[in-house]
């Protein structure tokens, strides 16, 4: 089949109440971003080539042959009028669905008989989270999501795109219309994946060392009951401090090993000190500031690493993005420590302070996705009914996952992380992951630092992109402002 231009739209016509549009759109708007195909909101179908409808009847509309249909069911809105999540989910022609009803005249060959949109809405708007109102835990665990309630696969919303993406891309084969060129990111590639770097810890001379050392003993030896592990650290401690190397910090060596492979990070660094989980390190210390100011001066990319009850209070999180400013540089993007966060304060503070992408939505439990999606993404603000202003690239693989809640050797992190990226190229999606600079030494988690290194060069093997986050946030909001839903960002 022939391709269109890659600016060519696919028109795209709602017929639904007034009050639902704004939702309506920003899903369209998202799914089809993702795509790689521009839509263009119109009354009437176009004199010529396909076009969608999302309406309540698929029955007596013109050019129905042209047309691929969704159907709208007004029901299947109704939850997000109140405080209510999703009881249940059913399998609906091969989808996962929690709002199922059905809707007769809709051609399972040329549309889809169920509300796909306000299903998919449900998901990126991450509705099951903040239903649940204001509770005293702020960190989400998948074991405790409406994903493992439900049974729902994490990439319900990516399995919602392919379905909508299939029945275009048939339809314009039926009736002799080029379709569209897929989905392309930097430099050709067919994927990305962005590398991150959250600092938790920078040890102060050796008695921060050999505290940490002692911790890391009692986490393998008696937590994990790892004999192995315990003699593979402590033995990589001793090798560093007898080298004069940095066993727990190691951010100038993170940088020199990048630089070497011709990739940069984000560096998330943190600056507030309101829970015992906290940071170990302070901004404010002049040594400790010169440490960091290694990030800036190559050039890296730095984020805020919000501290764990920074959205509590939103004035909070404004003042560690001003400290962080004046300390080292202005922030460009963010990700909360420990993933702990309110959902609605943490993106509104991120959009007045001036943040421009975050990568806290992940679960600490599991890898893939936390709101079903594998592509960069604009939150949604229920109160106003618009996109947030803040671009999500969610976190997908995080090292404390693997080791720590998995407890995964390195050779089976290893093949969870391949198959993660295996799956992400073939959606040709986007996700970010994080490695927390204490593993770089060999004297935390032995085997982890390299998974690292090998991660990187997988990506780059199997046409992908490695990239700090800020290459990707550039790059999806000037190919965003093409969507209404996105214009003015």
């Amino acid at each position: 089949m022939s391709r269109r231009s890659s600016n060519a739209t696919l028109p795209v016509i709602l017929r639904c109440a007034k009050a639902i549009e704004p939702r309506a759109r920003y899903v369209f708007d998202t799914l089809f971003l993702a795509a790689g195909i521009p839509v263009d909101f119109a009354d009437e179908p176009p004199a010529a080539g396909p076009w969608l409808l999302y309406a309540s009847s698929a029955t007596a509309q013109p050019a129905r042959e042209r047309c691929f249909a969704i159907a709208h069911h007004p029901a299947s809105w109704q939850l997000f009028g109140g405080p209510a999540d999703a009881e249940r989910c059913t399998m609906v022609d091969g989808l996962v669905t929690v709002f199922p009803e059905p809707r007769g005249g809709f051609d399972a060959t040329a549309g889809i008989a169920f509300d796909i949109i306000a299903n998919a809405f449900y998901f990126l708007s991450s509705w099951s989270e903040r239903a649940a109102g204001n509770t005293p835990q702020t960190r989400r665990l998948h074991a405790s999501s409406v994903f493992a309630r439900l049974g729902i696969p994490q990439d319900v919303v990516d399995r919602y795109l392919d379905r909508i993406v299939v029945g275009i891309d048939t339809l314009c084969k039926r009736i002799g219309s080029p379709g569209w060129p897929p989905l392309v990111w930097p430099q050709d590639r067919e994927f990305a994946l962005v590398l991150s770097h959250d600092v938790d810890f920078i040890p102060d001379g050796l008695f921060d060392n050999l505290k940490q050392g002692a911790k890391t003993f009692v986490r393998h030896l008696v937590r994990q009951r790892s004999i192995g592990d315990t003699a593979a650290s402590m033995a990589g401690l001793a090798r560093a401090l007898a080298a004069g190397r940095d066993p727990y910090g190691c951010v100038p060596e993170i940088i020199a090993g990048e630089k070497r492979l011709g990739v940069r990070s984000s560096f998330q660094v943190a600056v507030g000190h309101r829970h015992p989980d906290d940071v170990n390190y302070s901004i404010g210390n002049d040594r400790t500031r010169d440490y960091l100011s290694a990030i800036t001066k190559a050039g890296f990319d730095l984020c805020l690493h919000g501290s764990y009850r920074s959205t509590e209070n939103p004035s909070w999180y404004a003042e560690e993005v001003q400290l962080l400013t004046d300390r080292l540089g202005r922030p460009s993007g963010s990700r909360q420590h420990f993933l702990s966060f309110d959902y609605d304060a943490l993106f509104e503070v991120q959009e007045r302070t001036g943040i421009r992408y975050d990568m806290s939505m992940g679960f600490p439990d599991r890898p893939g996705p936390r709101a079903g999606f594998s592509f960069p993404y604009f939150p949604y603000n229920l109160n106003e009914d618009r996109a947030y202003q803040v671009l999500e690239i969610s976190l997908f693989l995080m090292d404390v996952t693997l080791q720590g809640y998995m407890g995964l050797r390195p050779d089976a992190a290893n093949h969870t992380i391949a198959a993660a990226l295996a799956d992400l190229r073939r959606k040709r999606g986007c996700a970010s992951a994080v490695w927390h600079p204490i593993v770089f030494g060999g004297a935390r988690d032995p085997g982890y630092e390299g998974l690292y290194w090998s991660m990187i060069d997988l990506v780059r093997s199997t046409g992908g992109l490695a990239a700090d986050g800020a290459t990707i946030e550039r790059y999806w909001r000037e190919r965003a402002r093409q969507y209404s839903s996105f214009s003015g960002f």
